[in-house]
C-alpha cells in the first residue's frame, strides 16, 4: 500500500512540473540512454572532420550537457526513491540502477578526456607513451587516438590492454578514473550483500 502511494505521490509531482522540468524529468533515464547513444555516434562522426572544423567543440557541449543532465537524473532519482536504491525489491532494479550510474561516470570521464585533448593540455595515444609532453605533439603524433569512450572504459574497469596510453594531463585523469573505478565497484558490491542479507533475514 506505501509502494503504491510512493508512486501515485511522484506521478502527481511529475504532473505538476511544467516546461523545461516536465520534458527532463519525465521517463529521464530512457531519455538519458537516448542521449548517449546520440553521443558515441557524434564521437563516431567526429573523427571524419579536420581540426579547423568547430564539430569538435560542438561534442564537447553535447558531452557537457549530457554529463550535467545525468547527474541532475541521479540527484533526481535518489531524492525519488533512496530506500529503493539501497534496498529494492527486486535485485534486479539495484544492478540495473548501479549500470546506469556507471555508464554516466563512463561517458562524464570520456568528455573529460576530449576536453582536456581540446584544451591542448594532454591526449591519448596508440602504443608506448612517456612522460614528456608539449601541445605541439597533439597535432604532429600519427599515433594519437580519439576512442575517449574506450579508454574511460578500460581505465574505469582497470582492464588495461595497454593498446592505448594518456600523455600530459590525461595521465592524472587516469589515475582518477581508475580511483573512481575502484570505489563504485567496492560499494556496489558492499550494497549487493548487504541487500541479500536482509531479504535473508527478512524470509527466515
Amino acid at each position: 500500500m506505501a509502494k503504491k502511494e510512493e508512486e501515485k505521490y511522484h506521478l502527481q509531482r511529475i504532473k505538476e512540473l511544467h516546461g523545461l522540468g516536465k520534458f527532463l524529468f519525465n521517463s529521464p533515464i530512457l531519455k538519458f540512454f537516448i542521449l548517449v547513444i546520440v553521443y558515441l555516434i557524434l564521437i563516431r562522426i567526429e573523427g571524419y572532420f579536420s581540426e579547423e572544423y568547430p564539430i569538435r567543440t560542438i561534442i564537447n557541449l553535447i558531452g557537457i550537457i549530457i554529463s550535467v543532465y545525468f547527474v541532475a537524473v541521479i540527484v533526481y532519482l535518489i531524492r525519488r526513491s533512496v530506500k529503493r536504491l539501497i534496498n529494492p525489491e527486486n535485485i534486479f532494479v539495484l544492478i540495473s540502477t548501479y549500470a546506469l550510474f556507471i555508464l554516466g561516470l563512463i561517458l562524464l570521464f570520456s568528455t573529460l578526456f576530449n576536453i582536456v585533448e581540446t584544451a591542448k593540455l594532454g591526449y591519448i595515444k596508440y602504443g608506448t607513451c612517456s612522460s614528456d609532453f608539449n601541445p605541439s605533439m597533439i597535432a604532429n603524433d600519427p599515433q594519437i587516438s580519439r576512442d575517449f569512450f574506450y579508454f574511460s572504459s578500460m581505465t574505469f574497469f582497470t582492464v588495461g590492454y595497454g593498446d592505448i596510453c594518456p600523455m600530459g594531463l590525461e595521465r592524472i585523469i587516469s589515475i582518477l578514473v581508475s580511483f573512481t573505478g575502484h570505489l563504485v565497484s567496492v560499494l556496489i558490491v558492499g550494497l549487493i550483500i548487504n541487500n541479500y542479507l536482509q531479504r535473508r533475514y527478512t524470509n527466515k
